[in-house]
């Protein structure tokens, strides 16, 4: 099984995903992340991940445009942004829209921040748990 994670800038929901994967995805199963644009992953994305007990190692940011998008079983976007702009999959049905908020766009003060990256955190982790219960892995 091979599953993409998408979000507008791949700094993130779908890095926190594709961490989340490493961690949970049965072995074999591969996975990757990717944004319509790119931005680095952000201080606030590593330490809810951190807090959380997944690391984020290795990880990096990168463009969609390099992915051959029909090679993966799955492609799930998490930005309203980046399933609007997915590109046409020769297997429509293998797209999963599953926007969540960005934490980054959140203005308040640091706890109020803390707080939307974990939700933001938890809400990934639950959908790639929902991932691994839907394509038979758990």
């Amino acid at each position: 099984m091979k599953v993409l994670f998408m979000c507008t800038a791949n700094s993130c929901r779908s890095q926190m995903a594709e961490a989340w994967a490493r961690r949970l995805f049965p072995a074999g199963w591969q996975v990757a992340s990717a944004g319509l644009i790119t931005y680095p992953i952000t201080d606030r994305t590593l330490a809810a991940m951190a807090a959380a007990g997944v690391p984020m190692d290795g990880q990096f940011s990168k463009p969609l445009d390099g992915f051959d998008l029909d090679e993966f079983d799955l492609v799930v976007t998490l930005s309203r942004e980046a399933g609007q702009f997915l590109p046409a999959l020769a297997r429509p049905e293998r797209h999963w829209r599953r926007p969540i908020v960005d934490p980054m766009g959140l203005q308040g003060d640091d706890g109020e921040r803390r707080t939307a990256f974990a939700k933001a955190r938890d809400e990934v982790h639950g959908i790639v748990r929902d991932v691994i219960a839907e394509l038979g892995g758990a």
